[in-house]
């Protein structure tokens, strides 16, 4: 998996009116893997959310525990095609 998340991998991507959508992203960088929420992962502003993690699981789980928190907050989930 090292290869497709070198890049960064999109996990999720949630939606709500009014406002830009937001990604739920991991990279893995020479220091660890991390877990990171923003609206232009390219842009020049620092990450919404960023998080270093030990290992695929936990922030796996962690990415879903933080999208339902969102989408229970009235963010939706986008099926992406």
């Amino acid at each position: 998996y090292s290869n497709l998340i070198s890049n960064g991998l999109v996990l999720w991507r949630i939606s709500m009116d009014g406002r830009s959508d937001r990604l739920g992203m991991v990279f893995e960088l020479p220091e660890g893997l991390f877990f990171v929420v923003d609206d232009d992962p390219d842009g020049s502003l620092p990450y919404t959310v960023h998080e270093q993690h030990p290992d695929v699981i936990s922030l796996v789980d962690r990415a879903e525990e933080l999208k339902q928190s969102l989408c229970k907050c009235g963010w939706v989930e986008v099926e992406e095609a």
